[in-house]
């Protein structure tokens, strides 16, 4: 689990290594869940890639996580990254929290 300030510009940047075979039309998903209803779904078509020693990167758009009273609290997620021969890459299940205000240390 990890924080998030309610507000808060952020990117997510993937880095990955393909190894052996093409990844033809690798997909991201990504859907997000508070208190068992769906609150957000974001799809994305990567693209093809071919093996190679060094790792490709690829950055989303810049977003800003939701503020106020309803948007702090905790969340759950699934981030899956398919080709299109509908093999699964990674399939991931995560959970973070928004807040108003960042902790204070002890």
């Amino acid at each position: 689990m990890f924080l998030l300030k309610e507000g808060s510009q952020y990117r997510l940047k993937f880095s990955f290594i393909v190894s052996n075979n093409i990844v033809s039309g690798l997909k991201y998903t990504n859907v997000v869940w508070k208190t068992g209803i769906r609150v957000d779904s974001t799809k994305k078509m990567l693209g093809t890639y071919s093996p190679q020693q060094e790792p490709y990167t690829y950055e989303l758009e810049e977003e800003i996580t939701p503020s106020g009273l309803f948007a702090r609290g905790t969340y759950s997620a699934r981030t899956k990254f398919v080709d299109d021969d509908r093999k699964c890459y990674l399939d991931a299940t995560y959970r973070f929290e928004i807040q108003k205000n960042w902790p204070t240390p002890h």
